[in-house]
């Protein structure tokens, strides 16, 4: 019997008007503020000592610092990083900017004494990590017994191809491995630390920023523009900044579609550890 396309039509529910309103309605996806609140529940006294493991330009480590009064060392492999955060901390109240430093270091070398630090803050950088192992047993030395880990970074899940996951991955600047998920539960199980909690966010930032930004619909768009004129932009701007646009516009992209998914891990050093 041939397919009746108008007659598939007339006989399913006239649901769409409802079920569009309906999608339309947010799901409350938590925001990045969800790390903060995580920390805050570890109830840290003031004045205990914190390193932000890729400070980058120094955001993450102000924030630690202006919320609850930790004093934080920010490290990162790139001088101009560093270099960018002393320059902000200039523009900080004194006693907010007397509470943070910055120095070269890495997640698998930080630069601090054994079991001297309440709390190690990694946010996106696991992903950048050849050995995710080494990255883990350097957080468990430097923290004190019933120190933590708040760490935070994008996963691939079972719904992205090995082929796009291999595209994606050589322009972003990923270690394949290290965002397996199975990867990293097997690299914190042999450093000793504790598993606290996992929080799943799935597609949850992409979202919000979604609905506060359009910033993944904006991605898409852009994502269309580039592979339709690909000549356009190799053009004017280069192959290499055109692969890295077309990757940070998938990256948007694939976290909305939870080929990506956004994962907290908070870890504990053992009390006897």
């Amino acid at each position: 019997m041939a397919w009746d396309r108008e007659l598939f039509y007339d006989t399913q529910p006239r649901a769409e008007a409802a079920f569009a309103a309906r999608l339309d309605e947010s799901l409350a996806p938590r925001d990045p503020s969800v790390l903060l609140q995580v920390v805050r529940e570890l109830d840290l006294r003031p004045d205990s000592r914190v390193v932000d493991v890729g400070c980058g330009e120094g955001a993450h480590a102000f924030r630690l610092a202006t919320h609850f009064g930790l004093r934080v060392l920010g490290i990162d492999p790139v001088q101009r990083h560093l270099d960018l955060a002393r320059e902000a901390r200039r523009d900080l109240a004194p006693d907010i900017a007397s509470r943070v430093s910055f120095e070269r270091g890495s997640a698998t070398q930080v630069p601090v004494a054994d079991a001297s630090l309440d709390l190690v803050w990694c946010r996106d950088v696991m992903l950048h990590v050849a050995h995710p192992e080494d990255a883990y047993a350097e957080f468990a030395r430097v923290l004190r017994p019933g120190g933590h880990v708040v760490g935070y970074q994008v996963v691939a899940t079972d719904l992205l191809p090995t082929e796009e996951a291999d595209r994606l991955f050589a322009v972003m600047g990923v270690v394949p491995s290290s965002a397996d998920p199975v990867v990293l539960d097997r690299a914190i199980a042999d450093s000793g630390l504790q598993v606290v909690d996992t929080i799943d966010l799935a597609s949850e930032w992409g979202e919000w920023s979604e609905e506060q930004e359009g910033r993944a619909s904006r991605a898409l768009l852009h994502l269309a523009r580039l592979l339709r004129r690909p000549d356009r932009y190799r053009a004017e701007f280069g192959d290499e900044a055109y692969d890295v646009m077309l990757g940070d516009c998938r990256w948007h992209v694939y976290r909305m579609e939870g080929k990506l998914a956004g994962r907290i891990d908070v870890l504990r050093r053992p009390a006897g550890g």
